[in-house]
């Protein structure tokens, strides 16, 4: 997926995946072990077929997707940042220590704002868990 410096920056952590949505990573893992980001190679449109292939889950559960950031209109938006992307980058332990390969970063709300640091967290954020622990609630705001 090319990216122009005029792109609108995407949020890579969108909890309804529409036809909007471009999907960049499945999740792997388990509750037990910890789920973590197996980013794509090249983030690919959120086909129908694609969220079906989910089923039972939610494509949520299983699938990282971006797209579009809201800004103001956006639960997470205030002060003119993303602070879901601050609160992960405060609050949560970096997983890896090497940029991941991301089909995203080049417009990401979270890569642009907190740089690096985003994206050292990035493998480990889940869009939605069945049983969060407080952690979890609190880096998405919901404590």
């Amino acid at each position: 997926m090319t990216q122009s410096n005029n792109a609108p920056l995407l949020c890579p952590s969108i909890i309804s995946i529409g036809p909007e949505a471009q999907v960049f990573g499945v999740l792997t893992g388990s509750p037990a072990e910890g789920f973590q980001v197996g980013y794509l190679t090249e983030a690919v449109p959120a086909t129908p077929e694609l969220l079906a292939a989910a089923a039972p889950a939610d494509p949520a559960e299983v699938f990282r997707a971006a797209a579009p950031c809201f800004e103001y209109r956006g639960k997470h938006f205030g002060g003119a940042k993303c602070q879901l992307a601050t609160r992960i980058t405060a609050m949560l332990d970096p997983v890896v220590d090497a940029l991941p390969r991301c089909a995203i970063r080049a417009t990401c709300r979270w890569f642009r704002q907190e740089g690096r640091a985003a994206c050292f967290c990035c493998p480990q954020v889940t869009t939605e868990l069945r049983n969060p622990n407080d952690l979890d609630r609190a880096a998405a705001g919901r404590s």
